[in-house]
């Protein structure tokens, strides 16, 4: 009778082990890095306003556009974007702000923070703005409430360009 209880006892605790083993190394998998790759088509703008700063050819802009993304990762394919953006522009350079959020196929949402430069250029007798900088995801809601990570993006010629390192 005692035998069966140690036997016993060592199946509970090496099942438990088991058990324990597979909760952590499945939790480390959930928030595991992997490399993230989108592009954002710039959309219909929502809302622009420009002040004027009395200064000739200085802009200080807010626009809200909503924006679309397409990737590989079907997490972030065909993504609906809205995009808060600061930008402020002296001669054709300047900086930009911002914040982007992503509302997911299954309705989660990811938030963006977004800092780099801008310059107007001129291709054919037509303007576009180009621009480069970097990105942060700072979380969002349901499957993005935890989410992180970093990258860079470029744009140009209504596109913009993302690589990221994320973790969610």
């Amino acid at each position: 009778m005692l035998e069966t209880i140690k036997r016993s006892t060592a199946t509970r605790a090496v099942l438990l082990a088991a058990f324990a083993f597979t909760l952590c190394t499945g939790s480390a998998f959930a928030g595991e890095k992997k490399p993230l790759v989108y592009t954002s088509r710039i959309g219909p703008v929502v809302s622009r306003t420009v002040a004027p700063t009395g200064v000739p050819g200085h802009e200080l802009v807010q626009t809200v556009r909503q924006d679309m993304t397409y990737s590989p990762d079907p997490d972030w394919n065909d993504v609906t974007v809205m995009n808060y953006g600061q930008s402020d522009m002296r001669s054709g350079t300047g900086t930009v702000t911002g914040h982007a959020v992503r509302t997911h196929r299954n309705g989660d949402k990811s938030v963006v923070s977004y800092r780099g430069n801008l310059r107007t250029v001129e291709e054919g007798g037509r303007k576009d703005i180009v621009g480069e900088g970097t990105l942060e995801l700072t979380g969002g809601t349901g499957k993005f409430a935890n989410a992180r990570g970093k990258g860079t993006w470029r744009a140009a010629r209504g596109e913009s360009a993302v690589e990221m390192e994320v973790e969610y």
